[in-house]
């Protein structure tokens, strides 16, 4: 009995006179130093509970801490919220902080959650040549490479395709400016995969977006002006190179009179391509 009553003072006489306490240590070097028996996730160094028995706090023997869950993943791992006062702002940062699906917390540059220019712009998109197709008897012809581009993406994204391509110099098959059959006639324009990396869900020759315009005749009709057969669609792509070929088109539902038309060389044709990041 002498013997704990001594011991006791002395835990007390150190207590007081350093102001230090060592859990699992003879020699704490702070107010409260507790030393874990391990150094694994599978091992706990501090545990908090409530009066339900709930594990409120943990810090398992890896450095890693729990609120609200037992078994912490993460170096700091919780299930509810996580709030933060006093945040000033900074015109210079350029990163935004972002979640997976699995809650854990990364940065991302701001750069990468705007929309990018992969083509286009500045008129750097201009068609050069120009080439002229007919359609006569239901029978859709298109261009062939008048446009043909090549972009690479990195990461997944949403990739948005916008054209408009310029048909003029309409005449029937034979060249004439009247049309008088008062058949059905289109001319468009689509846009189709070239090249595409391996394991990709869509197919070569695959149709991305497509336009047309159709007219039809009552009397003699004199066509004259330009076409412009436009669209936009949006698409997410995989990672790889790809590439697209824009297509100018003409069909003629007739067997008679059918449809010419002259695609590129126009100043407002365009086929603009941008892609936003989604990972």
């Amino acid at each position: 009995m002498e013997k704990k009553i001594a011991s006791l003072s002395f835990v007390a006489c150190s207590i007081f006179m350093f102001s230090q306490i060592g859990i699992n240590t003879d020699t704490p070097s702070a107010t409260l130093d507790v030393v874990s028996k391990g150094n694994t996730y599978a091992t706990k160094a501090l545990e908090v509970n409530n009066s339900s028995a709930l594990e409120m706090f943990t810090v398992v023997d890896n450095g890693n801490v729990g609120i609200g869950i037992a078994n912490p993943s993460a170096q700091l791992h919780t299930t509810g919220t996580v709030r933060m006062e006093g945040l000033g702002t900074n015109l210079n940062n350029t990163k935004v902080m972002t979640a997976d699906t699995a809650g854990n917390i990364t940065t991302r540059s701001t750069s990468t959650l705007l929309p990018q220019v992969i083509l286009g712009v500045n008129g750097q998109d201009a068609i050069l040549t120009a080439q002229t197709i007919s359609s006569i008897n239901n029978v859709t012809t298109y261009t062939n490479a008048l446009l043909v581009k090549t972009f690479t993406i990195s990461q997944s994204s949403i990739v948005s395709f916008s054209y408009s391509l310029g048909a003029l110099s309409l005449s029937t098959a034979s060249g004439s400016s009247v049309f008088n059959d008062g058949s059905t006639k289109q001319v468009g324009a689509r846009l189709i995969w070239k090249t595409l990396p391996s394991g990709s869900s869509f197919s070569l020759n695959g149709v991305i977006c497509m336009s047309a315009i159709p007219f039809s005749n009552t009397a003699d009709t004199y066509v004259s002006g330009t076409f412009y057969p436009s669209n936009s669609c949006s698409i997410i792509l995989t990672p790889g190179n790809y590439s697209v070929e824009l297509q100018g088109l003409v069909n003629a539902f007739d067997n008679t009179q059918g449809i010419r038309a002259t695609f590129g060389s126009n100043s407002y044709d365009r086929l603009d391509i941008t892609a936003t990041a989604v990972q």
